[in-house]
């Protein structure tokens, strides 16, 4: 803690593991190898001024620990920091060295596909073998990628997925390429997944919309994409009745909701809560006041 503070030119030097002096201010220390917006809602109430420090600090968790005028530094490289006197926020040299791993980018197919999988069921302990067959995908990928999600924080050793950090990671990787639709297809349960607005009202999520909301639909893969552009795309400049893309997890798209929407099965929560989460406003907004039936709540 102190190296980082001075790396910064700022007076500082450890008074013990558990405290540090900085610009003539003595500031408690806590240690930790990650830290959720779970724990860090209890730290901002028991531990306000002091500064705590950790391998990984989710984004979400950082927000609340600045509000309860907590202190951080994640040793990947940034501090916050607002003393009396002394005010950071910036990066600093890292702590932590990364160890070697094959995943480089978490959340590409194998990793949004596991990710799903465990936000569908996340108070259950989640074995490699068990995943891997649940999403098609080959238990050693998994198994890496698992691996990576511990090393970040973002599952624990039983295979439980941290709430909210791993979904809003998630989100910030879920990236669908809409593309515009002049009609609508026919509903197939083979063929489409309803998301979105409509999806988030079946859903019951706290959102209105009008009889001719236009509609969002999932197909599987690029062959199904092209066939229904074929036939139903739109020029992009034309008032759309919906609008389609690949879903960008396989098995998110492979687990609709029990029952369907105008003859259109609908996307499970996580999907649909994944697209809402791409506003920024309107969208984060209606999370906020969503607790779907008969789930436990993710974000």
């Amino acid at each position: 803690m102190a190296e980082s503070l001075r790396a910064l030119a700022v007076p500082a030097k450890a008074m013990s593991p558990s405290a540090v002096e900085a610009d003539g201010q003595q500031i408690l220390v806590e240690t930790r190898r990650s830290v959720s917006q779970t724990e860090a809602e209890g730290l901002a109430r028991r531990f306000a001024g002091g500064i705590i420090v950790a391998d990984r600090i989710s984004k979400e968790a950082r927000r609340v620990l600045a509000v309860g005028r907590v202190a951080w530094l994640d040793r990947r490289g940034h501090l916050q920091l607002r003393g009396a006197t002394v005010r950071i926020d910036a990066d600093v040299p890292p702590l932590l060295q990364p160890e070697p791993t094959r995943v480089t980018e978490l959340f590409v197919p194998t990793g949004l596909d596991v990710a799903v999988a465990l936000l569908l069921h996340p108070q259950e302990s989640h074995r490699t073998t068990e995943v891997a067959t649940l999403i098609g995908r080959s238990p050693g990928r998994v198994s890496e990628i698992l691996a990576a999600m511990r090393d970040r924080g973002l599952v624990d050793r039983h295979g439980r997925p941290s709430i909210p950090d791993l979904f809003d990671e998630m989100a910030d990787a879920w990236t669908p390429s809409w593309r515009p639709l002049e009609t609508l297809p026919q509903p197939d349960a083979d063929l489409f997944r309803l998301s979105g607005t409509l999806g988030a009202v079946w859903h019951k999520a706290p959102v209105v919309a009008t009889a001719d909301w236009p509609a969002e639909l999932y197909v599987q893969d690029q062959s199904e994409l092209r066939a229904v552009l074929r036939s139903h795309g739109a020029p992009s400049e034309m008032p759309p009745a919906g609008r389609v893309a690949i879903c960008p997890s396989r098995y998110g798209w492979s687990v609709p909701a029990e029952f369907s929407h105008h003859g259109f099965p609908v996307a499970n929560h996580i999907v649909v809560a994944l697209d809402l989460a791409q506003d920024r406003g309107r969208g984060r907004e209606i999370l906020e006041g969503w607790d779907p039936e008969g789930h436990v709540r993710v974000w």
